[in-house]
């Protein structure tokens, strides 16, 4: 931990924190229009600006440093970080820090108590609404870059840049055309971070990036896949104004994909279903729930009446809470009387479930998400996590870009593939003796500790002994990898 002092006050930060993070820990708040602290520091805006041991430096880029004197109150201080301010405003057009306007930027001058200039500077009138959950307004960039920081150093995509000269410079589509033909992916990082409503999504919850006084915030998990991203619901009058990656969700940390973050729009979808329906006379008509829920309790009495308890099957949802699985299971074994309970994950899990359970005791796997950062090399072997689990995918993918090596092995060209240091196309159903070659050379090359293994694993020798058979030139038979 270092220790330094902030306004007088001590104040304890970890090592490789910032004076950002130190003035923090003592209570005040400064402004931050190129920060975010899910990015890489930048140190442009100049806003964040304080005297560390009689030197005027900007706090979020700058260590802190054991012993160190930092003041943030000082009057000269106060007045650089609004000229600051107030320079970045007076740039744009007046409808920035209009009435309702809920971004960053507008918030902090209305604590400062900053308002545009009358005379509004000439404006382009550049909008891009090309893509579905995604809109830009050129007038409104500051050119901060923390778009395109989000979309390069957290999701990986670099679809975004920096285009212009000077006061020019705004973000665009790294492709250069609209927004919907470049490379975005939606997970909308861009909107979240975005400090000025330059870059928001359409409709109601337009510029939402946390919730208002007049609105309900609700912690919930993202059901789309197994990845488990916290995401925060912003309800307005028993509505869904929008949805927000946690910032402290474990797995997430700040990010979703375009399922978590955009896809509750089917809530209001006119295509969803409204009523219960009923199949009457050959065709579907809406009916009441207790109409509804009669028809279905008569089927399944008529079912075990005439065929006993084992005529009535269920095929329960992954989709659906542990709670709600639980209790479909529990319904069957219980009332109905039937242990006649599936669930769809079975059909793509149930292989690695068994391999886990034999291997490890357990049917998930045994290292936490954080465990990508501390690699140094990853291998990915009959996965897609780019498109089917994308918050994973780009954890991975980041880590790749910090140095570590990716090595993807897959017959298909999948999304990581394209990063990877090696892909390897293995002949389909081939994974197992592709484990097996790869186990093979670590023995034979001495890479194990055989110490280590004995004290903690069963059947060591019957599988040194099965190992003896997959030599590289064998598995290579098999795979379709070279031997090399």
């Amino acid at each position: 931990m270092t220790l330094l002092r902030v306004d007088g006050l001590p104040v304890e930060v970890r090592e490789g924190a910032s004076l950002l993070d130190a003035v923090r820990v003592a209570g005040t708040e400064l402004p931050t229009l190129c920060h975010d602290d899910r990015l890489r520091p930048a140190g442009s805006c100049r806003t964040c600006l304080v005297r560390a041991d009689g030197r005027i430096t900007a706090a979020c880029v700058t260590p802190a440093a054991p012993g160190t004197n930092v003041t943030t109150a000082q009057q000269d201080l106060c007045d650089l970080r609004r000229d600051a301010i107030e320079l970045i405003v007076s740039a744009l057009p007046p409808h920035a820090l209009a009435d309702g306007s809920r971004s960053e930027l507008a918030e902090t001058c209305r604590r400062l108590g900053i308002t545009p200039r009358t005379a509004a500077p000439k404006t382009s009138g550049h909008r891009d609404d090309s893509h579905p959950y995604i809109e830009l307004d050129q007038d409104l960039c500051i050119a901060c870059g923390r778009c395109v920081r989000m979309c390069d150093d957290v999701q990986g995509t670099f679809a975004l840049t920096l285009t212009g000269r000077g006061a020019d410079t705004v973000v665009a589509p790294g492709t250069g055309g609209p927004w919907a033909q470049s490379d975005c992916v939606a997970c909308g990082g861009c909107v979240d971070t975005c400090p000025t409503g330059a870059i928001t999504h359409p409709g109601p919850g337009r510029g939402i990036t946390t919730a208002q006084p007049r609105q309900e915030q609700v912690r919930t998990t993202c059901g789309y896949c197994g990845v488990g991203c916290a995401l925060d619901v912003v309800v307005d009058e028993n509505q869904v104004s929008a949805v927000l990656p946690a910032l402290d969700g474990p797995v997430n940390q700040g990010h979703a994909c375009v399922k978590g973050r955009f896809s509750h729009g089917y809530l209001t979808s006119e295509e969803r279903l409204a009523h219960p329906l009923v199949r009457k006379n050959g065709s579907l008509e809406p009916v009441g729930w207790e109409e509804a829920l009669a028809r279905v309790a008569d089927g399944l009495r008529g079912a075990v009446e005439t065929g006993g308890p084992d005529a009535v099957a269920a095929i329960s949802s992954a989709r659906a809470t542990n709670e709600e699985n639980y209790l479909v299971q529990k319904f069957l074994r219980t009332v109905v009387g039937t242990n006649n309970v599936d669930n769809c994950s079975r059909l793509c899990h149930a292989p690695s479930a068994a391999g886990l359970s034999a291997a490890f005791g357990r049917a998930g796997g045994t290292d936490s998400f954080d465990d990508v950062g501390k690699a140094d090399c990853l291998l990915v072997v009959g996965a897609n996590p780019v498109e089917a689990h994308p918050v994973v995918g780009a954890r991975l993918l980041q880590q790749a870009l910090r140095g570590a090596s990716l090595i993807v092995a897959d017959p298909r060209k999948v999304g990581l593939a394209h990063q990877a240091d090696i892909h390897l196309r293995p002949r389909p159903g081939t994974n197992v003796a592709l484990f097996n070659g790869l186990a093979h050379v670590l023995v034979a090359e001495g890479m194990t500790d055989p110490d280590f293994l004995r004290d903690r694993a069963a059947g060591l020798d019957e599988l040194v002994e099965m190992l003896a058979q997959y030599p590289p030139a064998r598995t290579a038979e098999l795979t379709g990898i070279p031997a090399e």
